[in-house]
């Protein structure tokens, strides 16, 4: 075979298996209807006419004719689905919660001419954890369930025509031009205070600071100071004006940086960091970080995106940590926030790096914590050949482990609780956290 032949004939080995997939979509009989056609067919002609044995003859045909029934129950209905117009319902932008049933607004009829036939939904993008079709007003209403937050532009949906039996089955594939924003779901965290207040900067004064502290510092009077600030002790003893100043300290309410890091099992820090950014909750100015975008954004809704696409970013851990923060700290004195996931990884290191030249505050949310006994044998064998193996939960260990060495690095730790909307432990830089390994 001539090399140039060859060639052209393995290029064309993609467009056949296309070709072939598609035509195989459309193809009304499952591999089940297909086989039992068959078997239905040879038992007619070998059995039933070969042998004249009528059992074979009627058992032959009531097999077959299922199969054609079953063919055409189905291939109506699919070339309805396919041709039917859905109308405003997949054009308006979507919203999902993590873990949160959500209507999606997408309709489905009952087919209530077609009582033998079943009509199925799933979405090919963005990743579900779970969707379904409930009964509303006549007709099925769809409920999806976000697995993962992310931002996504199209619905890939696709739908599955069935008989109950199994032996035909059309799959209808109907994408959407619809933008769907899948959140971290807020839970408990939405009774949270102020965030500005819980990441406070050194309780001492900061010579760089805002002049927003205390009235403690003295300095010569001048014309103009208010009288009511003149400290009239000194002046009783020495013969000279002083008055009172507010000391230079460090406002966090009015600058704060903060930065995302993502990780394992961080919806729930995800979440609070979800929190902070819509009510805000870092003061008056703030700038958002990412590993992805380390320059920073002081825009609400374009750190939102950005926190949504994190999802994606994982394998860069903190990656820009210290980028972000150098860049921050160029216009002034800010306190700096870190939110970082339950359980350690590659970014953990980034992280106590980042604060051996500046202090801090480190927020963490999670979920129920597991326990880290192991189970029996008889239980891993029961996982094992009963269902997929899955993501392994936080456990209490892997979230003390993180809080001891971000402790031990002189950052300030925070542990909310999604769920109850409470603190579940705080520790500073030589303190030891309450509450998370009990």
């Amino acid at each position: 075979m001539a090399p140039l032949f060859r060639f052209q004939l393995l290029s064309r080995v993609p467009r056949v298996r296309h070709a072939i997939g598609a035509v195989a979509r459309y193809f009304p009989w499952t591999p089940l209807g297909g086989t039992a056609a068959l078997s239905a067919g040879l038992a007619v002609h070998q059995l039933a006419y070969g042998q004249l044995d009528f059992v074979w003859l009627v058992l032959g045909l009531s097999c077959l004719a299922l199969c054609v029934l079953a063919a055409l129950w189905v291939v109506p209905v699919a070339l309805w689905l396919r041709f039917r117009d859905d109308g405003e319902q997949t054009r308006e932008h979507l919203h999902l919660e993590t873990g949160v049933p959500r209507d999606t607004g997408y309709r489905l009829p009952r087919l209530s001419l077609f009582p033998l036939v079943q009509v199925e939904a799933r979405w090919l993008s963005p990743p579900l954890a779970d969707l379904s079709l409930q009964s509303l007003d006549g007709q099925r209403s769809e409920h999806a369930v976000a697995s993962d937050r992310g931002k996504y532009q199209r619905i890939e949906r696709r739908l599955t025509v069935q008989d109950p039996f199994g032996l035909a089955r059309i799959h209808i594939d109907r994408p959407a031009a619809r933008p769907v924003d899948m959140l971290p779901r807020l839970g408990g965290l939405s009774r949270l205070p102020s965030l500005s207040s819980l990441a406070a900067g050194d309780e001492l004064p900061h010579p760089m600071g805002l002049a927003d502290g205390d009235r403690l510092e003295l300095s010569p009077y001048v014309p103009g100071d208010p009288a009511r600030f003149i400290h009239w002790k000194i002046f009783a003893r020495t013969r000279s004006l002083n008055v009172r100043r507010p000391e230079r300290a460090l406002s966090v309410a009015r600058r704060m940086a903060a930065f995302f890091v993502p990780g394992e099992d961080d919806d729930a820090t995800a979440a609070l960091c979800r929190l902070a950014l819509v009510r805000g909750m870092l003061g008056e100015q703030w700038r958002f970080g990412t590993s992805a975008h380390p320059e920073g954004t002081s825009d609400p809704a374009e750190a939102i995106d950005r926190l949504l696409r994190t999802s994606g970013e994982r394998a860069r851990a903190a990656e820009g940590l210290a980028a972000f923060f150098k860049e921050v700290e160029r216009g002034g004195p800010a306190a700096l926030l870190v939110f970082v996931p339950p359980r350690a990884g590659p970014w953990l290191a980034q992280v106590v790096a980042a604060a051996a030249a500046r202090r801090l505050r480190v927020l963490i949310a999670v979920d129920t914590l597991a326990e880290a006994a192991p189970p029996g044998r008889f239980v891993r064998l029961a996982r094992f050949w009963l269902r997929p193996p899955r993501v392994r939960d936080t456990t209490r260990e892997d979230l003390a482990t993180v809080v001891e060495t971000l402790r031990r690095a002189g950052c300030d730790v925070m542990v909310f609780d999604r769920q109850r909307g409470s603190i579940l432990a705080e520790g500073r830089g030589g303190a030891s956290p309450r509450g998370v390994a009990a």
